[in-house]
């Protein structure tokens, strides 16, 4: 009879707890409904929305997770549930919020040129040179069912492909593990949005990243029950992951090695795959589809010469220490930019790790036998992320984060079952406090501290020295006033916007663009020329936003000595007497710089 009480008395705990995380998740839902929408650029979305907003998606996300690993210690109790609902909302909140703050596009550079590619398909009806068609297609697809326009479509695509995502995760772990309570331990991590700005944003490469856990549920599936329906999905979902972006399908084919390496390892528990011929088949459709394109061959030269010596280039750490020796940064400084930039990274990297020893250890005393899927998910970790270590230390074309995505999809799983396997270890009967009474307060942290790292690392913003890739209304104004005067389009410096992306996005890729772009001087020269136009021998065409007039303030607070251009610049540009302003519509402003090179060169104001 008390034994009964105590565990209603336990499910009313974890009932209090959601109605908590909903409250909090309400919280967070009407700040952003009272919130007006976005007028200007902003550098950072966190520092746009008040801190309580953000300690509100974190802390559901927070006890939506703790409540749902609370739910795997209790056999009966259904809260999970709930829980689970809570979290994936919380997500996709948190995805949405660049529609939600009422931006126009939200995605420079690539997805901008992404948007080309979709207006070449529709304006001459075939695939051309596009070598990942199917992300463009689907969302001129969209656009034409609901009416909704292309830059509203690929801002809301990505969080529906991260439900997808989720969806596959939640299905993934219940083939994997044929316990509940294993599922419901691994869950709560699964379901945090630590893949980062894959959720958003328009790329082939993220949107083909999420479609990897689909295609490994179908891949179990297919192994533990290989009926027709199962197979044909599997080689469905296997044509989609391949035809999406071709690192993407290299990965996955590795990973598929990883699986069928597991099943021949001794000491797993499993049987050999029947799906070993659709591997052959991703590597046919491999080679078939991407062989024909000669981008994807010069990239593996320039690999297989960076690799071997033949060709070198500037790897990524080394520009890092270039900044570093340059800028002399506080080390304060450096550790907030590695914690926002490479902290989710580090930590599930550290985590899956600490799996991999704990399980070999109890493998080596006979007291646990994983399965191949775990061995699979190991060999992800290990794998992906010492390459992503290699694509930091070599020039390889592609940024070392796109193969510690997957390590860290890996990596993620592996989360949930060392918390599992400490836990089945625990002698729960005798109550030991040594044993017991760090459990749970080490599942808090860890599930705590993920949360927020992720949710912190979602959006570039200066917490990772990086900008918002927000793209205003006026800024698109203001490139297609540009491109309406075309003699504006040569000689033409900037700073805070790239030309030819916003020509990608009007004209298509197929369409050559005439631009010839520049940066301007340092300081615009003002510490050496009283005017700008004495820097020119020809007239020239200078655009400055407002995320470039923001830029170095918000950016590097504390290095102004290191500026390359200061309010003072900007004030001053506005009194030069060889500089016209000829459009300015509050964020993007036009001038024309008369060249007079013949004038000498004397100390200015500055």
């Amino acid at each position: 009879m008390f034994h009964g009480a105590t565990s209603m008395s336990r499910a009313r705990h974890l009932e209090l707890l959601t109605l908590l995380g909903t409250g909090l998740l309400m919280i967070a839902v009407a700040v952003v409904s009272a919130m007006p929408s976005a007028t200007k650029y902003e550098i950072s979305i966190y520092g746009t929305l008040p801190s309580y907003f953000w300690v509100s998606i974190v802390g559901a996300l927070f006890v939506g997770g703790l409540v749902i690993l609370l739910s795997a210690a209790e056999p009966a109790d259904t809260t999970w549930r709930p829980a689970l609902v809570l979290m994936v909302l919380s997500n996709l909140i948190l995805f949405l919020m660049p529609f939600l703050r009422g931006y126009q596009m939200y995605g420079r550079e690539d997805p901008m040129s992404h948007l080309g590619y979709m207006r070449d398909f529709v304006v001459t009806g075939e695939i051309g040179a596009n070598i990942y068609p199917p992300a463009h297609v689907l969302a001129v697809t969209v656009s034409n069912a609901t009416g909704l326009d292309w830059t509203t479509v690929v801002m809301v695509l990505s969080p529906m492909f991260s439900l997808l995502y989720y969806g596959a995760m939640f299905y993934l772990l219940r083939t994997v593990f044929d316990s509940r309570r294993q599922m419901l331990f691994g869950l709560p991590f699964v379901m945090l949005p630590v893949l980062r700005f894959a959720h958003l944003g328009f790329r082939p490469f993220a949107l083909s990243i999420m479609l990897i856990p689909f295609s490994l549920y179908l891949l179990f599936k297919s192994d533990q029950s290989a009926t027709p329906v199962t197979r044909a999905a599997f080689v469905i979902a296997l044509f989609a992951q391949t035809f999406y972006h071709p690192l993407t399908a290299l990965f996955v084919i590795g990973v598929f090695v990883l699986y069928r390496g597991s099943n021949h390892i001794p000491s797993m528990d499993g049987t050999l795959p029947t799906t070993k011929n659709l591997f052959s088949l991703s590597v046919a459709l491999f080679a078939v589809w991407y062989t024909q394109y000669a981008g994807i061959l010069l990239r593996f030269k320039r690999i297989y010469a960076t690799l071997f010596g033949v060709n070198q280039g500037e790897p990524p750490v080394a520009a890092y220490q270039s900044t570093i020796q340059e800028s002399s940064p506080a080390l304060i400084d450096i550790l907030r930019v590695i914690t926002f930039k490479y902290g989710v990274e580090f930590m599930l990297f550290g985590l899956g790790f600490a799996f991999t020893v704990a399980a070999a250890f109890l493998v080596w005393k006979s007291r646990y036998t994983p399965t191949p899927h775990l061995g699979m998910l190991i060999g992800t970790v290990v794998v992906f992320s010492f390459g992503g270590l290699l694509f930091l230390v070599s020039d390889l074309i592609v940024p070392p984060n796109r193969p510690f995505q997957i390590a860290k999809i890996g990596a993620i799983i592996l989360v949930g079952q060392l918390l599992y396997v400490g836990w089945r270890k625990i002698d729960w009967s005798e109550r030991r406090i040594g044993r017991t009474g760090g459990f749970w307060p080490a599942a808090v942290v860890i599930l705590l501290l993920l949360a927020s790292l992720s949710t912190f690392s979602v959006y570039k913003s200066p917490l990772s020295s990086e900008r918002n890739p927000q793209v205003t209304e006026m800024e698109l104004e203001g490139s297609a006033w540009l491109m309406g005067h075309g003699e504006a389009t040569e000689n033409l410096d900037r700073f805070g916007i790239t030309f030819h992306r916003h020509h990608d996005y009007r004209n298509g890729v197929q369409t050559p663009d005439n631009f010839d772009e520049g940066t301007p001087p340092s300081h615009f020269n003002y510490t050496t020329r009283q005017y700008l136009g004495s820097s020119y021998e020809s007239d020239h065409y200078l655009t400055i936003t407002r995320k470039g007039r923001i830029t170095y303030p918000e950016l590097f607070p504390g290095y102004r000595d290191r500026w390359r251009y200061t309010p003072g610049d900007f004030d001053q540009l506005e009194r030069d007497q060889t500089v016209n302003r000829l459009y300015d519509n509050g964020d993007y402003t036009q001038y024309l710089v008369n060249a007079t090179a013949t004038d000498r060169a004397t100390t200015g104001p500055n």
